[in-house]
């Protein structure tokens, strides 16, 4: 991936595309599953190391239960990606080693991958696990199941992870489950440790058990997203339901004080603060995590709400929003819709991470809407770039649009990485697997989805991100 720009022109070219110019083109698809053993349904973010790109799939493999593959770019002269089954899950055919990650990889302690699935293990809800590669000699990598969720009674340690870890500076992992912990089944954020000696298992704490607070969880429940950290260590994420209005929050969690032990959560904004109409006009349901700007300032969507655009109440398709840190000695963080996404041919419900490029454009994708479908729409990856000096609108440019036919793919559930002037990501759906294998009935979707590329057009920010 030298050259992304000349891989995606030879890519374009064998498809019989040569009028496009490869930097400004649509999405182009790097490899379709085909479900069964080759894998179905990426739910995941792409992980870039050295080059390849990794991920997951929520099913497929040997057993059904989920893989983590590998993508190696064309060799010289060539346009086929290579895709590697790295480890397919087992479940509780051999060995109880988790079953349907959803949650994308990241390089941790001793440079191997880590990650999560959303049920299996020892319990049946969900792991935290470490991918090991091939030792000398050996072909095979390596999974290990470093933590089983669900250990303690009532599921007090949490269960069902969705999303992925996060390293602290501390070597130590941290992360959110969906569910469990001690204050009636709402989630929890976790801290995993390195083990000392030959122990595989990393023990756990508890950092948070959510709806300790109020009888609408005040404090917010149902984290599904992953955390980010500050150079003080406080973790910062979003949690689906609860909160004042029982519509989602922004929390901070604060490690202890000298000589304490407990960390102080804090909700630094509850959706639905801006309700007329029975409309949230300042977004709800946030399922996404956060990105930082170097201000402090927060960045995020919300599944839905926004300003309704006709009398049916259409438009509330959800919204990306900043999140300001107090200022001149206050304590209030003061939320500002940056976009919000009124028309289906835009996009609509984004449920992924944004990513902050070059000059503070905002890149995200959306799980429906585009111009894909005269309806509903499979999706689209989008940019958002920020206004001129002295403005205040945030331009949208939708970089490609989702149609869930055999040729492009649909419904994105993840955000994109960017690598050399490129955005890589995954749709769940889509591509040329086999439809009895790769059929969710749930959104009708058929294929078992892909992986594509979006070159960034010019005038978009380029460069390294932050």
């Amino acid at each position: 991936m030298k050259n992304v720009c000349r891989a995606v022109a030879l890519i374009l070219t064998a498809l019989g595309l040569v009028g496009l110019t490869p930097c400004r083109a649509a999405s182009t698809v790097l490899y379709q599953f085909q479900g069964d053993t080759d894998g179905t349904w990426p739910m995941g973010r792409l992980l870039e190391y050295q080059g390849e790109l990794y991920g997951t799939t929520y099913k497929g493999g040997t057993d059904d239960y989920g893989t983590v593959f590998k993508l190696t770019p064309p060799a010289k002269g060539k346009t086929a990606w290579t895709k590697t089954t790295l480890y397919s899950f087992t479940g509780y055919t051999d060995g109880y080693d988790g079953e349907y990650p959803m949650a994308g990889l990241i390089l941790g302690p001793g440079n191997a991958f880590y990650g999560t699935t959303n049920g299996g293990g020892l319990y049946g809800y969900g792991t935290a696990f470490k991918l090991v590669p091939p030792s000398n000699g050996q072909s095979s990598w390596s999974e290990i199941v470093i933590y089983d969720f669900c250990s303690l009674s009532e599921c007090d340690d949490g269960s069902y992870p969705q999303d992925s870890l996060l390293e602290g500076s501390d070597g130590e992992l941290y992360g959110t489950t969906s569910e469990g912990g001690t204050s009636i089944n709402k989630g929890t954020v976790f801290k995993l440790t390195p083990p000392s000696g030959v122990a595989t298992k990393w023990p756990e704490t508890v950092l948070y058990s959510f709806c300790s607070v109020g009888f609408l969880c005040d404090d917010g429940s149902h984290p599904l997203a992953e955390l980010i950290a500050d150079r003080q260590g406080a973790l910062y994420s979003t949690t689906e339901f609860g909160g004042a209005n029982d519509s989602g929050t922004v929390f901070k969690l604060t490690p202890p004080a000298p000589g304490k032990t407990d960390w102080t959560e804090t909700v630094l904004y509850s959706f639905c603060s801006t309700e007329f109409d029975s409309e949230c006009y300042d977004g709800l349901n946030p399922v996404a995590g956060l990105v930082a700007d170097q201000q402090g300032a927060l960045y995020g969507t919300t599944y839905i709400g926004g300003i309704p655009t006709d009398a049916f109440g259409d438009g509330t398709h959800g919204l990306v929003f900043r999140l300001s840190p107090p200022t001149n000695g206050g304590t209030e963080w003061t939320e500002i819709v940056l976009h919000q996404f009124k028309s289906n041919l835009r996009g609509a419900n984004p449920a992924a991470t944004l990513l902050i490029g070059p000059q503070g454009v905002l890149y995200g994708t959306t799980q429906f809407g585009g111009a894909g479908h005269p309806n509903k729409g499979w999706g689209t990856v989008f940019a958002l770039t920020p206004p001129s000096q002295g403005g205040f609108h945030w331009s949208e440019n939708v970089l490609t649009s989702f149609n869930n036919n055999s040729s492009r793919g649909g419904q994105p559930n993840a955000g994109v990485i960017l690598y050399q002037g490129a955005l890589y990501g995954t749709t769940k759906h889509g591509g040329q697997g086999a439809p009895a294998s790769c059929i969710e009935v749930s959104t009708a979707g058929i294929g078992c989805g892909s992986v594509f590329a979006v070159p960034l057009p010019p005038g978009i920010g380029r460069g390294r991100t932050r």
